[in-house]
């Protein structure tokens, strides 16, 4: 479903971008909210850069610190709000308190496996880990292959940069779960030694 997801969303050449986890220590601290990537004026809705999946390692509760998502924060009018930090003369707040104050949230409480699929341009940040327990979250991104440089440095070894595509990729993967191995794979991970 997440390989037919990207495909629908970025192509079948849709490139891959980052390969990662993130961890939150017990006692971490809320991170500031923040896109990935930016979005540009330049660019519409419809023109997506990135989107990442993040899988649950765990399941996540309320106090591990899951990820809090702004929905439709990945709109160049959003980020101009965002991204004023300033109250006008007649303003009693600024554009950006006003959309943290107002915008409606969702919180990644994920079940162990649980995939979570966002536009990297969307507004988002980890929440406090509040638990006794670590939160892991396995996590990639797949780049739209008719964009250069995205706005972020990409979370994977710089040989892999530009070196898999979402179309092979599934071939290989779905060759592995049959049992006949993922020779492309296997040729890639042995210049990473």
């Amino acid at each position: 479903p997440v390989g037919d997801t990207l495909s629908n969303l970025l192509g079948r050449n849709a490139v891959m971008y980052e390969f990662s986890s993130l961890v939150s220590q017990p006692g971490s601290q809320r991170q500031v909210v923040h896109p990935d990537t930016p979005c540009c004026l330049e660019t519409t809705t419809k023109d997506s850069v990135l989107y990442t999946c993040f899988i649950a390692l765990q399941d996540v509760d309320l106090d591990m610190g899951p990820t809090v998502w702004l929905p439709r924060t990945h709109t160049p009018d959003a980020h101009e709000l965002f991204f004023r930090e300033h109250a006008g003369p007649n303003e009693d707040q600024s554009p950006k308190d006003r959309l943290l104050q107002t915008a409606p949230h969702v919180l990644g409480t994920l079940s162990k496996g649980a995939c979570a699929v966002f536009d990297s341009r969307l507004l988002h940040a980890g929440t406090a880990n509040t638990s006794s327990k670590a939160r892991a979250l396995f996590y990639f991104s797949f780049k739209n292959p008719d964009i250069g440089y995205p706005g972020n440095p990409a979370s994977i070894r710089p040989q892999l940069v530009d070196a898999l595509t979402l179309q092979p990729l599934r071939k290989e993967l779905e060759a592995f779960a049959k049992g006949k191995g993922c020779p492309n794979l296997e040729a890639l991970a042995s210049t990473l030694v």
